[in-house]
């Protein structure tokens, strides 16, 4: 196994230096028909992806919809778009144009999207960001045209807004901006309106700007069509560096701006005094609590953001999907939902999970600065928490805490701009807690070269002392050279990775060294286990065939080598895998458990074959939905010793749109694990269902209900919320939980609320 790793290491090294030359000119042909045949079907040969924007005096554009005002006939069209999916630089089946200018507040797009059966548009009536799977416009602006990153403006023909943050190879729907968009429907088009104030966005500090720009329309039909103003290679990786540009914007007026957002909230709890005891007196407040903060936001230039917020109400309006994590070994990792971290925070991801903002848990203040100085990109938290959460690391996984202890954390990042997609970047983050401590260094990069070509690395340091209370936390699982109690104990490490890539329109890979010491521990990150050591590889082959019913299909290929640092196996795995995406807006994955070894505490156990499948079907508006199943051999961890099993775990999920206003998600996610010889060591399952009626855009009625067989509990949360934009907001609600205790043979009710709460809240945006 380790031998065969090496082996394909350098076979693909020996196999780029031909495949590059090769593909280096293959490119240059390839892009040069593509553009001599799409130029000539729409008449312009020479067409380059520049616009120069016409500055308007303040009013002379209404945001309707019409586009009926006289400045819109004074600016360059841009039209002649391509189809860049499925199709590959082809000539769309259907006409889309668009038009740009500004006055000194606002940056204006204007399109119109013509075609030929309006029967078929797909549009619904949502929340924000939740239209994605519609016909949509989406707006790109790269405001430092570094290729590295872009604010997203989508907007589907109801005039629902969407959002989002794209860096390379992501796209981020967290963070919301202030901005204004109106549609209008017609026989044979529809047309949207675009104001992006520029307070909104960040920019350089110059007198004359030039972004980089994609105008991008989404047409699902037959398949998800999307057409680009701007061509777009495949056998490029750079999405952003293939933008056109707007150019000319000038006199405007600066992003520095100051938000000021107060809140109020009100709620009445209760709670049953014994959750296991359905005879247990219920305790309900008798009155009415309060609370109130307030977050402040200037803008200290033009592109560089100060945050500072004074007892947040960092309660999620949406509570978090529960998983099934009975033969887990490690703490789930949750997303993060909380607007304030959410801004800015694409600085702090990082391939090793340094930044886990969930383990800022309840701040009574927290500040933040993000923004770019020159080629420095910065981003700065700090964090006063009233009760802090633990993350503790283990060999074989990790255990979660959380205290009423405080802390003060402080997270600098750092990040320099090489040009293209190459950076270097610089991390520290440092928990304080008592008289203990967690410090993390890390130095990390991506070097991009010959087009197609990525070096990544990350290198770390951590250095720990512990709390020295073992009444808060004690445990008898150990790491190499320490336990994991709270007994005051101090210890560092050093890892890190580097990896080798490859993205290209066919041939991709990735190839990397690991390393997590037993003395990582990252306290506001996240660390699933530590003590070892990995060489991983991808491969995957994309095939694009020219006619039939397959848009494209990729064979993969993971594989992988872990060893403890005392040089015993931890893992070797083998996997191939298949990826085939369809017409109809369908696809299918699966994978196989080929070679699958792992060490458990101790105990080698061979052959843990499985294998998974994964389909998508998205081809009616009306119906959409999935499914994912799992089966094979699995190591039971939670006995001692550990031993295998048989294991089948099942996902399915649906959306109904009965509507355009009425939206139901429903998932269910089973699982089951086994003996041998069949008997159940557990089976059980999680059924969640979300209704949603969206009023108008800023109203909507939304009704949440989960049953967990695992805890035994029905949870209900209906919501109503108005949304003016997305920081003025009035929402009330509740939460239930309801136990289900069992048929007890008399008189007892078998289900009864466990705790209950009532709350509304009022947020209004004031920007100065």
């Amino acid at each position: 196994m380790y031998k065969t790793l090496f082996l394909c290491c350098f076979i693909n090294i020996i196999a780029l230096i031909s495949v590059n030359a090769q593909e280096n000119y293959s490119l240059s042909k390839d892009t040069t028909q593509n553009i001599s045949r799409d130029t000539t079907n729409t008449g312009q040969k020479n067409f380059t992806y520049n616009i120069n924007s016409l500055k308007v005096e303040k009013g002379e554009i209404k945001i309707d919809g019409e586009l009926n005002e006289p400045a819109w006939s004074k600016c360059v069209t841009a039209e002649n778009f391509v189809e860049i999916e499925p199709g590959d630089n082809l000539k769309p089946e259907v006409d889309t144009k668009a038009w740009v200018t500004h006055d000194e507040d606002n940056l204006y797009v204007a399109v119109v999207c013509y075609d030929k059966d309006m029967s078929k548009l797909r549009a619904s009536m949502a929340d924000r960001d939740k239209i994605f799977n519609d016909d949509f416009i989406d707006i790109l602006l790269d405001t430092y045209n570094d290729n590295k990153q872009a604010y997203e403006f989508v907007v589907n023909p109801y005039g629902i807004q969407g959002d989002l943050l794209w860096t390379s190879n992501n796209e981020d729907s967290s963070p919301d901006y202030i901005w204004s968009a109106e549609t209008k429907v017609y026989k044979d088009r529809w047309t949207a309106e675009f104001a992006i104030p520029f307070k909104s966005i960040r920019f350089p500090d110059k007198n004359e700007l030039s972004f980089g720009m994609h105008i991008i329309r989404t047409w699902p039909r037959s398949s998800r069509y999307q057409f680009s103003w701007a061509p777009i290679s495949r056998d490029n990786p750079s999405f952003m560096g293939q933008a056109g540009h707007i150019t000319g914007i000038k006199n405007i007026k600066r992003g520095k701006n100051l938000e000021i957002l107060p809140y109020v909230l009100g709620s009445v709890s209760g709670y049953l005094q014994d959750p296991n005891n359905p005879s247990s007196k219920f305790v309900a407040d008798s009155l009415l609590k309060g609370e109130a903060g307030v977050n402040l936001k200037y803008g200290i230039t033009s592109n560089m953001t100060s945050e500072l917020t004074y007892n947040p109400d960092f309660s999620q309006v949406e509570s978090d999907a529960t998983q099934i994590d009975v033969n887990s070994s490690s703490v789930i990792f949750y997303p993060e939902k909380r607007p304030f971290f959410l801004e800015g925070s694409n600085i702090f991801n990082m391939d090793i999970n340094t930044v886990y903002t969930r383990m800022l848990n309840n701040p009574m203040f927290a500040g933040k600065l993000t923004g770019k100085l020159g080629k420095f990109e910065i981003g700065y938290i700090i964090n006063y928490d009233e009760n802090t959460p633990f993350i503790l690391p283990h060999d074989y996984g990790s255990v979660a805490r959380t205290t009423s202890l405080k802390s003060l954390s402080n997270v600098l990042r750092i990040k320099h701009d090489m040009g293209g997609e190459s950076f270097m970047g610089l991390i520290a983050t440092d928990r304080e807690v008592k008289n203990s401590y967690n410090r993390v260094l890390g130095f990390d990069g991506s070097i991009n070269f010959l087009q197609n070509y990525y070096i990544n690395w990350q290198l770390m340091g951590y250095y720990t002392k512990e709390l020295n209370d073992t009444s808060i936390f004690k445990s008898s699982l150990k790491t190499d050279g320490h336990d994991i109690s709270f007994n005051g104990e101090k210890f560092s490490g050093y890892g890190g990775y580097i990896s080798f890539l490859r993205r290209s329109r066919h041939w991709n890979f990735n190839i990397g060294l690991w390393q997590m010491p037993p003395g990582t521990r990252k306290d506001v990150g996240y660390t699933s286990a530590v003590n070892w050591r990995e060489i991983n590889t991808w491969q995957g082959y994309t095939i694009y065939p020219k006619s039939g019913f397959i848009l494209n299909i990729q064979p993969q290929l993971n594989a992988w080598l872990t060893y403890q640092f005392d040089g015993s196996i931890r893992e070797r795995v083998v996997q191939p895998n298949v990826f085939i995406q369809f017409k109809k807006m369908m696809n299918l994955s699966s994978g196989f458990l080929l070679v699958n070894d792992e060490d458990y505490r101790g105990i080698l156990h061979k052959g843990i074959h499985r294998g998974w499948i994964n389909f998508n079907i998205n081809t009616s508006s009306f119906i959409r939905g999935g499914g994912y199943f799992e089966a094979g051999k699995s190591i039971v961890r939670f006995d001692n010793p550990s031993y295998l099993g048989n294991i089948f775990t099942g996902e399915l999920w649906l959306t109904l749109n009965p509507m355009d206003q009425l939206q139901l998600e429903s998932n269910y996610s089973y699982s089951e694990l086994s003996k041998d010889g069949g008997e159940k060591l557990y089976a059980g399952y999680i059924l969640r269902n979300k209704l949603t009626f969206q009023f108008s855009r800023n109203i909507y009625l939304r009704v949440i209900g989960e049953y967990d067989s695992f805890g035994k509990r029905f949870s209900i949360d209906p919501l109503f919320s108005y949304k003016w934009n997305p920081f003025t907001i009035f929402y009330i609600g509740s939460t239930h939980t309801i136990n289900d205790f069992g048929d007890k043979g008399n008189d007892d009710p078998r289900f009864i609320e466990s705790s209950r709460q009532f709350f509304a809240k009022f947020q209004y945006l004031f920007r100065l």
